[in-house]
């Protein structure tokens, strides 16, 4: 991975803000002072800016009522002729057939046209879909079974997710040296419990890694975002090339799996720390409660046996999660304690 475009604490974010203008949105992405710009994710604006319904374009059998913000899967007892038009666009690479469209995201649209009209390459730019874990088990059928357990629906959800992502590679791409493209796999907090009992390690690599393998043949960089806590070993086992997790309070689980995380750093891997909030914490929220809360992390990490210039190389800067679920003020907040805690990183790690 290019250490002078995600390692060293280089700052991002996971995607999603409070505005409702798709100009202003991306406004603020572009001047608020991260590294790697993401386009917004923006669920003021409806139904279809949430994170099913933004990447269910174009799967068979979708239905959406924007009206009664429900999405789902109408499954026929005869699917082959559906499934046959599908497979025959991935076969074909028709990725702008997976495209996701400007009512689903439209700052995704706005962004590029910013991009474009600032006339320079950026060296990285950052885009996301749903992981497949959390889109086959979060999309249901008309009997409300999620589609993971059906297999062959799984597998068209991964074809999907993979096309969608390899999409935005190819757009963001145009416009940046190196693309990165992240999972969002909130679902992973529920990994082992037993509302998940049938999701194994497995699944979730097997359904991850086709993902990664399209992000890369594009020439892009993959991550992975997890909310809360999960099982970070299998995660880092995964090809992905960035871990992004919420290390407000969930960061010490790294910490158990040192084994995995020393082999995912010596294979190029960033560990993205999430630990500016995203919940109402951020009021009460300080440059030096962030600031403290990563070099509590880092020494934990150093106790395992990893040393602080491996830890500071390996590391990415993000929000705990995304901020569209905050204020306009509160947001501002989350991204004015990250720059400052990029700062402090600098003089301080």
């Amino acid at each position: 991975m290019p250490e002078s475009i995600l390692k060293n604490g280089a700052t991002t974010a996971i995607g999603s803000v409070p505005f409702e203008d798709a100009g202003e949105a991306v406004g603020f992405i572009l001047n608020c002072g991260i590294d790697v710009p993401c386009w917004p994710q923006l669920p003021v604006r409806g139904f279809m800016e949430g994170m099913i319904p933004q990447c269910s374009e174009g799967l068979p059998f979708i239905k959406i009522d924007e009206k009664e913000k429900r999405a789902w899967c109408e499954i026929p007892e005869d699917r082959s002729e559906a499934l046959t038009d599908f497979y025959q666009k991935i076969i074909d690479m028709d990725v702008e057939a997976f495209a996701i469209s400007e009512r689903a995201a439209a700052g995704l649209y706005r962004f590029i046209e910013a991009i474009r009209e600032s006339g320079r390459k950026q060296p990285c730019l950052k885009g996301q879909v749903t992981g497949p874990v959390t889109m086959s088990l979060g999309l249901a059928d008309q009997n409300k079974q999620a589609l993971f357990h059906d297999v062959e629906m799984r597998d068209v959800v991964v074809n999907i997710i993979a096309a969608k992502a390899r999409w935005q590679a190819r757009l963001l791409g145009r416009h940046c040296e190196k693309p990165l493209i992240f999972l969002d796999e909130p679902v992973m907090a529920g990994f082992g419990t037993s509302a998940y009992l049938s999701l194994k390690a497995e699944h979730v690599k097997e359904m991850c890694n086709t993902c990664i393998a399209a992000v890369h043949e594009e020439g892009a960089l993959a991550g992975v975002h997890c909310c809360s806590n999960t099982d970070w070993g299998m995660m880092m086992s995964a090809d992905f090339d960035v871990l992004n997790f919420e290390a407000m309070d969930s960061a010490c689980a790294i910490s158990l799996y040192p084994d995995a995380a020393r082999n995912f750093i010596n294979r190029g891997g960033a560990l993205a720390w999430g630990v500016v909030p995203t919940t109402s914490a951020i009021d009460d929220a300080s440059e030096e409660s962030v600031v403290a809360r990563l070099r509590e992390e880092f020494d934990r990490m150093e106790a395992k046996g990893f040393t602080r210039d491996e830890l500071k190389r390996s590391c990415v800067l993000t929000p705990s999660c995304g901020a569209g679920g905050l204020n306009v003020d509160q947001c501002r907040k989350v991204f004015d304690l990250l720059t400052r805690l990029q700062a402090r990183f600098h003089r301080e790690f």
